[in-house]
């Protein structure tokens, strides 16, 4: 099934757009998250829109899994590009650069607040709505800067529900609504590269399919070693034209056969996508400008 064929906006979805449009007259700062290894795939092309007139924060999260030269790539492209104020790499995992965040929030709202505190308020705070698509780690963040679980947070792809109010700070009030992927991809190579970080659930495409893009792109990227290394691979079982043949390999090399003591392609594909979600096959992303 092709990717563009497939809509991908459920109810819910629908109704975390009408809430977020409805909230936006309350919002001083849109805080946008993005997965560091796709940072075009899993921007919501409905945010740039939705926040008109606000200031805007990219969150590069799971910046742990790509190299520093990429993210200073994408952090240039987003400022210039003028699709955020501010651009901060962080890992919601590990806590990674908490505090430029702190700081990036403090900076975007300072003109407001100078401008508030001499009209005479005497207490000025701001409120940040969190947006991004499912799986990019948001309720995790949240946890992270809030210092407790105050979101719930799962594993799979749009676990988080409703919406909530969550108070990171003294003066900073944030938003937290249910990741929403757009009505429908334009790009074959977004829904891929969605699929392969792990953005929309396994059970959707045939996941060998998922795997051989991964394949694919490590290829073209010059990432054959690493193949190699990490699944015992000869030269000779390189084959760039039938990917398949690779993982046919790599169950091969690796002993996972089923049963009757057929290769296991299907483990091999898994194991490849897990492998490439945690690092184990490097640190980079699959977007390119």
């Amino acid at each position: 099934m092709s990717m563009t064929q497939i809509n991908w906006y459920p109810g819910h979805m629908k109704k975390t757009k009408d809430l977020i449009e409805e909230n936006l007259k309350l919002i001083d700062v849109v805080l946008e998250i993005v997965d560091a290894r796709i940072p075009l795939s899993s921007k919501n092309p409905n945010i740039a829109s939705l926040s008109k007139n606000k200031k805007r924060i990219i969150v590069l999260n799971k910046s742990d899994l790509v190299s520093k030269q990429e993210l200073d790539k994408w952090k240039k492209y987003f400022k210039e590009q003028d699709f955020a104020d501010e651009v901060v790499e962080m890992s919601a995992e590990t806590g990674y650069n908490v505090k430029k965040l702190y700081e990036a929030i403090e900076f975007v709202s300072k003109e407001r607040k100078e401008k508030l505190l001499k009209k005479g308020l005497k207490k000025v705070s701001t409120r940040i709505i969190v947006l991004g698509i499912p799986n990019v780690g948001k309720s995790r963040l949240i946890n992270r800067i809030v210092g407790k679980n105050s979101a719930a947070v799962g594993n799979k792809p749009g676990f988080t529900r409703g919406k909530q109010w969550v108070r990171i700070k003294e003066g900073i009030e944030l938003l937290d609504t249910p990741g929403i992927l757009w009505p429908k991809f334009e790009s074959e190579t977004v829904g891929i590269n969605l699929a392969i970080t792990g953005a929309i659930r396994d059970e959707i495409l045939p996941i060998e399919d998922v795997a051989c893009s991964l394949l694919r792109k490590m290829l073209e990227q010059g990432r054959w070693e690493s193949l190699k290394e990490r699944y015992k691979l000869l030269e000779e079982d390189r084959d760039d034209k039938v990917l398949e043949n690779i993982l046919s390999k790599i169950a091969l090399r690796m002993a996972m056969l089923n049963k009757g003591g057929e290769l296991n392609v299907l483990q091999a594909a898994y194991t490849l996508l897990r492998d490439y979600r945690v690092a184990k096959l490097g640190k980079f992303g699959l977007d390119e400008i």
